[in-house]
């Protein structure tokens, strides 16, 4: 009794290698396009936390360039 597989004919192998590359295919292709709308939110994520760090610095900047303008103008030395 020989291996299950060598039993398999040409034709039935053939046809099963070309389901199974179709499949694959079609599976990675589904994960292709399953993953770009989880990068373009990782993206979108991205630039939001970098956008507020940026924003909260210039607000810094803004408040200690205030600060040193209100040290030095005679109208708040009173």
């Amino acid at each position: 009794m020989g291996h299950p597989l060598q039993k398999v004919r040409p034709l039935p192998a053939s046809l099963l290698l070309v389901c199974t590359s179709v499949g694959a295919v079609v599976v990675i292709g589904t994960l292709t396009f399953a993953l770009v709308p989880v990068l373009l939110g990782l993206g979108l994520v991205v630039a939001l936390v970098v956008g507020a760090g940026l924003m909260l610095w210039a607000g810094l900047e803004g408040l200690a360039a205030l600060e040193r303008w209100m040290e030095r103008d005679p109208r708040f030395k009173q």
